[in-house]
């Protein structure tokens, strides 16, 4: 007999125990089941709202695209949307460059074709805007691919190692496909995103009509308080981005350039402020690299230092149509570009990074954005500042706020485009 126990206390005990053991048997046998039956409805769950952003975009960009759409057409489009983008081998590094942007090339060409062969409008600007948006619904598209091949995958291999990295990922999948539909509706709507902050800030030093000097590429010569600026910017005001490095490379042989300064959208930590303007050395440019690459070789050959300002916002806001507090900063970003450059006695670039749409190319294309942004202001008042999931890609190895910005914005299509 166990001390201090009577034999109507230890017969309860054991009761107890007896239970207890029953108890751990049948959750080692059960609780798998009920780990993979939560996942599997919480999954359910989370593409049924996919789907719906899916949907919305496709709706969205055929309604603007195409009035009547054929069956050849309606089958292209469902072929388009599949696509599927294969990188460079890196087994041998040289020439990777080289061989990224000839990918990256065939691709956009390619997007351009259908979308010039196929939308109702002929008209340039349109059809750049339309071009963007289709890469929206792309990535909303094969985010849902994604998401139904993990629950398909977890179902039939009944794997719930897989469980806690899918619930990790599952927010990130859904902030992704959520911020692509809004890029898709600012888009078709010509209405500048987040990430339009750069080319905003180098429309605004830019007086009179520039000239293209690379693909999409405008620069103007401003003479700005007493000192040669070189602005330059993506050909807008439809969507586009266009070759930085190209343009940067042509503007670094023909003049004596003392400083690059590039101003872009950048990932702004958990705790800072929407629309924060910030200094920084090197190249200010996410994206796969190719522009990125060539403007620091250009910068390098001519021995020419790179500076950088920065405007702060999440990867969501920089996807979506801009917010006040990002449209406000373009002053701030503007003022420490040139405060940047007044530090070189010589020839200055200023080059605004980003995603064009809706900015035109000159400061008089410029004064009538906010009233096109008033309709999503109202709308950005009634939401709660969250958390983006999508910031945990800057902490993953080899990552930077910069680079991480670009990854988490473009996941799945927009890196692969350019």
């Amino acid at each position: 007999m166990i001390p201090g126990f009577s034999g109507e206390g230890l017969s309860l005990f054991m009761f107890i125990q007896v239970i207890f053991t029953l108890l751990f048997f049948v959750l080692i046998f059960f609780l798998p089941k009920i780990m993979l039956w939560q996942i599997d409805r919480r999954l359910e769950s989370v593409l049924a709202e996919l789907d719906s952003f899916r949907t919305s975009a496709e709706s969205m960009f055929l309604e603007k695209f195409s009035s009547s759409m054929t069956s050849k057409t309606e089958s292209r489009f469902q072929s388009m949307k599949n696509i599927k983008f294969s990188q460079p081998t890196g087994l041998d590094p040289a020439g990777m460059v080289q061989r990224l942007e000839h990918v990256l090339d065939t691709s956009e060409s390619k997007f351009k074709r259908f979308v010039e062969r196929n939308a109702d409008t002929e008209d340039s600007e349109e059809l750049a805007d339309l071009n963007m948006a289709f890469k929206g619904v792309m990535g909303t598209h094969q985010i849902y691919k994604v998401v139904r091949h993990f629950r398909q995958l977890i179902k039939g291999t009944k794997n719930i190692q897989l469980i806690g990295m899918i619930k990790m990922m599952l927010p990130l999948y859904r902030e992704l496909a959520e911020s692509q539909k809004e890029a898709t509706r600012a888009f078709l709507d010509e209405a500048p995103i987040g990430d339009a902050i750069g080319p905003l800030v180098a429309a605004k030093l830019i007086e009179e009509e520039p000239e293209e000097v690379a693909e999409d590429i405008m620069h103007s010569q401003e003479e700005i308080d007493g000192q040669t600026v070189h602005v330059v910017k993506s050909r807008g005001p439809g969507a586009r981005l266009g070759k930085y490095g190209d343009a940067i490379d042509t503007l670094a042989d023909e003049n004596d350039l003392e400083a690059i300064v590039t101003v872009d959208a950048a990932l702004k930590f958990e705790g800072e402020e929407t629309g924060s303007v910030a200094e920084g050395v090197g190249v200010m440019m996410g994206g796969p690299g190719v522009e990125k690459s060539k403007i620091e070789e250009a910068a390098t050959d001519h021995d020419i230092p790179l500076e950088g300002i920065v405007v702060k916002q999440s990867a969501p806001e920089a996807s979506k149509a801009m917010k006040k507090e990002i449209f406000d900063s373009y002053k701030e970003a503007r003022d420490m570009a040139l405060e940047v450059a007044s530090e070189y006695d010589g020839e200055v670039a200023i080059v605004g990074v980003g995603n064009t749409c809706g900015v035109g190319n000159v400061k008089a294309d410029t004064r009538g954005i906010h009233n096109r942004l008033r309709k999503y202001w109202k709308e950005y008042e009634d939401e709660e500042e969250e958390v983006s999931y999508m910031g945990m890609m800057s902490i993953l190895p080899g990552a930077d706020q910069q680079a991480s910005l670009e990854q988490a914005r473009n996941a799945f299509i927009w890196g692969s485009i350019r």
